[in-house]
């Protein structure tokens, strides 16, 4: 089992997650080495990327390959994927569980999407998402790509910029903020879940074809703004917020169209149907987003002292 990237939140919750009945995978380091890394016992081997024999031979030995390496729209990240194919098949991997992004679906106007929903990326990291997707489901005859939402949890960013506007905003901006959003779906998904997920396909499932699955935790109806920055205020001893009038859907249906959006996506979900029936559990999801809370506002104090 190898891990390529992963030096991340999410690569570090998959290895303090990782079942003890199974072997460790060992970690393909190219740039970053964090300290986690280090000291975690794991198998970690430095590798150039840019250097196929090198590639090769710390691919050696390996059966699956999980990728968690993610583009930033500047066009290295399909480029190195095209490069890497010839060296996954030459060393014999035949599985790739890829982490990918619920963003290829940023212009779609589908009130409910699945598995069967034409993507429509806008921006370039999107679309590099998408090219890096066609070049794994060619390069492994078993893939498990894995569409993630917005994931959160110790390391992330998602959820830090509404908790920052937790601990300093005034309580009229917080206000205005949940007047306008309040029930606006989140598509947030715990760290927890996808180092779950990647296990689980990496070691428990067996797909024979390239297979896009969505995950997230949509099907909780708490997966909303309102529960979010209500669950915040608990943590942060923030005046309660539930009180707060909504101001009418078309509000945020315009906020969203000026920011170039579909207005539908006020109101979009991500199915998990097909995630459960593949045995993924999906639930948690309130009492992951607690702890978190709980920890930022922690981490939030301790820099005020």
């Amino acid at each position: 089992m190898v891990v390529l990237g992963g030096t991340g939140f999410v690569g570090r919750a998959l290895a303090e997650t990782w079942p003890a009945v199974h072997r460790r995978p060992r970690y393909l380091v190219h740039r970053s080495f964090p300290r986690w890394l280090s000291d975690s016992g794991i198998r970690v081997q430095r590798v150039d990327l840019d250097d196929p024999s090198e590639v090769r031979a710390a691919l050696a030995g390996g059966n699956v390959l999980i990728n968690l390496l993610r583009p930033d729209g500047r066009g290295w990240y399909p480029n190195l994927l095209r490069r890497l194919g010839p060296s996954f098949g030459d060393v014999g991997l035949r599985r790739c569980v890829h982490a990918s992004s619920i963003d290829v679906y940023a212009g779609s106007a589908q009130g409910l999407i699945d598995e069967e929903t034409p993507v429509r990326p806008l921006s370039r990291y999107e679309e590099e998402h998408c090219e890096a997707e066609r070049n794994i489901a060619g390069g492994f005859p078993e893939a498990a790509i894995l569409r993630l939402g917005a994931v959160f949890g110790p390391g992330g960013r998602n959820v830090v910029s509404f908790a920052q506007e937790m601990a300093d905003a005034s309580f009229p901006k917080l206000a205005l903020r949940r007047a306008l959003y309040g029930e606006r779906r989140m598509h947030l998904v715990s760290v927890g879940l996808v180092a779950r997920a990647l296990i689980h396909f990496a070691v428990d499932v067996c797909v024979d074809a390239p297979t896009v699955v969505l995950l997230t935790q949509d099907d909780d109806s708490d997966n909303n703004f309102a529960f979010v920055q209500d669950t915040l205020a608990e943590s942060f001893g923030r005046q309660p917020l539930r009180n707060v009038p909504a101001l009418p859907p078309a509000a945020l249906s315009l906020a969203l169209r000026l920011r170039g959006l579909p207005s539908q996506a006020a109101r979009r979900r991500f199915s998990a149907q097909k995630a459960k029936g593949f045995g993924l559990r999906a639930d948690g999801f309130g009492e992951a987003l607690r702890n978190y809370a709980r920890m930022l506002a922690v981490d939030a104090e301790e820099r005020h002292i």
